[in-house]
C-alpha cells in the first residue's frame, strides 16, 4: 500500500484493511503446508461486538501558537463554534480524551468557576498562554453535544519530569489527592462547590486516565 493509499483510508477501513490482511497471511500459510489444498471461506463480519471508543478523537489544547481546543472557542459568545461542533459530529468519535501531555502541568482548579476568576497558564510544552476559558464543564458540554463520552487524563505528579513541575514559580505538580478532588467535583452529586458554579447535577465524568504517557527513569525525573 502506497502513502497516498493509506493517507486516503478511513480509521475504520485501515483496520478492517488490517485484519483482511492478517486473515490472508494466515490462509496462505496454511494452503502452504497443507498437504492437499483446502476450500476457504472468507467472513468479514467481526466476530464479536466493537467497543464505541475503539474510534477516539483527541482533543488536547496546544496553545496560543499552534491549532488549539481554545482557537474553537467563541470568547465574544462564550459558546463553541457551531462549525467545530458539527464537523466533530460528523467524526462521530465514541470517546475525546481531555490532557494528553497538557496534564503533566494542568492545575484543575484553575479551569473551573466563573470565567472571569480564572487564573491562565503558562503552556509550557507549546508556549504562549492558555486563558482557562475552556475547563471541566466547558469540554464536558462539548462531548454531550456531540454525544461523546468524555475521558479526563489527571496530573500524575508531571509525568516524573522536573521541567514540568514550575512554571515562572508556580506550582505546576499534581497529587493523588488533587486528582481525587476532581473527580469528587465532578461525580458527587451535592458537591458544594460545583454547585456553586452553576452546576448542580453532576458531570457524570466515567473515565479518567493517570497521567499521558507516563514513563519514569531510574533518577526519578523522566531523562532517558
Amino acid at each position: 500500500m502506497n502513502k497516498s493509499s493509506r493517507e486516503s483510508l478511513t480509521r475504520r477501513q485501515l483496520i478492517r484493511s488490517t485484519i483482511a490482511a492478517g486473515t490472508l497471511v494466515s490462509i496462505t500459510a496454511k494452503r502452504t503446508f497443507a498437504s492437499e489444498p483446502q476450500s476457504l471461506r472468507i467472513d468479514p463480519t467481526p466476530g464479536h461486538e466493537l467497543s464505541p471508543f475503539l474510534y477516539m478523537q483527541f482533543m488536547e489544547p496546544l496553545g496560543t501558537n499552534d491549532s488549539s481546543v481554545e482557537a474553537s472557542w467563541d470568547h465574544l459568545r462564550d459558546r463553541w463554534r457551531p462549525e467545530l461542533v458539527q464537523a466533530t459530529k460528523s467524526l462521530a468519535p465514541g470517546m475525546m480524551r481531555w490532557g494528553g501531555l497538557l496534564s503533566a502541568y494542568y492545575k484543575w482548579r484553575e479551569g473551573v468557576g466563573p470565567r472571569s476568576e480564572r487564573v491562565p497558564m503558562h503552556n509550557i510544552v507549546w508556549g504562549g498562554i492558555e486563558s482557562n476559558q475552556i475547563g471541566t464543564a466547558e469540554f464536558v458540554d462539548f462531548s454531550r453535544q456531540v454525544g461523546s463520552e468524555a475521558l479526563m487524563c489527571v496530573n500524575f505528579e508531571s509525568e516524573g519530569r522536573a521541567h514540568f513541575r514550575q512554571a515562572k514559580g508556580s506550582d505546576r505538580v499534581g497529587s493523588a489527592k488533587e486528582a481525587a478532588e476532581w473527580v469528587a467535583y465532578c461525580n458527587q452529586p451535592d458537591h458544594a462547590i460545583r454547585r456553586q458554579h452553576g452546576h448542580a447535577s453532576p458531570h457524570d465524568i466515567r473515565y479518567w486516565q493517570i497521567g499521558n504517557e507516563t514513563s519514569y527513569s531510574k533518577d526519578g525525573l523522566g531523562k532517558s
